[in-house]
């Protein structure tokens, strides 16, 4: 059998193509050791890669079972990179903490607010600490502040990493005009600044995803993720690297 040069040249630029442009391999993909713990949880999501251009991906944590979440979408690839796009909901409650600052002032001040930054007045807080019994409650005054009074208070030691044992539990309560709309959030420090913003125009919203993977052989690392619109709370899934398991 003759090999022409047209052969040649052709199996040369299989081989040119194959390096620039790489093969995600199908199968179960599971995520891998360095990038699996999150807030004191493991993580042991999984992706699986499916020949017909989609894919599911399971978002399982130690830290609890109804944190679980799951995915089927589609999914391409673009040139040594994996692409996947599927559609999440960005989560906009009415009543909401978007801050904690930790300080050294044996207090813990909260601050309820507008999206506009207006101070609200009366608002009730309601807060317990570790190890009692008794749920004791506030209001916000005229700044939008309440503070309560940490300095008689011994915090949990850090270990480790994270601290394993929440000091506190704080719940902020609003009665807008069409129900109770309430938040409630676990701190671990006694000392802190806590904002917290109520809009009663907030509702959820779908909003397209993508996240993007290096292929490496067997792995695929994480690059980047983008939405299509701005201001999304759709959690930390879909993070982290992931090394082929089972083809």
């Amino acid at each position: 059998m003759t090999i022409t040069l047209r052969t040649i040249l052709t199996i040369i630029a299989v081989f040119i193509l194959q390096a620039t442009f790489a093969q995600v391999k199908y199968g179960k993909y599971k995520i891998t050791s360095d990038t699996r713990d999150f807030g004191g949880g493991t993580l042991f999501s999984e992706l699986i890669i499916k020949n017909d251009k989609t894919f599911t991906y399971k978002y399982l944590t130690s830290l609890s079972c109804f944190l679980w979440y799951s995915s089927d979408s589609t999914w391409a690839t673009n040139k040594d990179t994996l692409v996947l796009t599927d559609i999440v909901i960005s989560q906009h409650p009415v009543v909401n903490f978007t801050k904690n600052k930790e300080t050294n002032d044996n207090k813990i001040s909260i601050l309820v607010k507008t999206k506009q930054n207006k101070p609200i007045q009366d608002i009730k807080i309601l807060y317990i600490f570790k190890n009692s019994n008794d749920t004791l409650s506030g209001f916000t005054n005229s700044e939008g502040k309440f503070i309560i009074d940490t300095k008689t208070r011994a915090a949990t030691k850090k270990e480790g990493k994270y601290r394993s044992v929440d000091d506190i539990e704080i719940w902020v309560v609003y009665f807008s005009k069409k129900r109770q709309d309430q938040t409630t959030n676990n701190f671990s420090d006694l000392s802190a600044d806590i904002e917290c913003v109520i809009d009663d125009d907030a509702k959820n919203e779908t909003v397209l995803r993508t996240t993007t993977y290096k292929i490496d052989n067997a792995n695929l690392v994480y690059l980047s993720q983008r939405y299509n619109k701005e201001d999304i709370r759709s959690g930390r899934y879909l993070y982290g690297n992931f090394k082929l398991e089972k083809e």
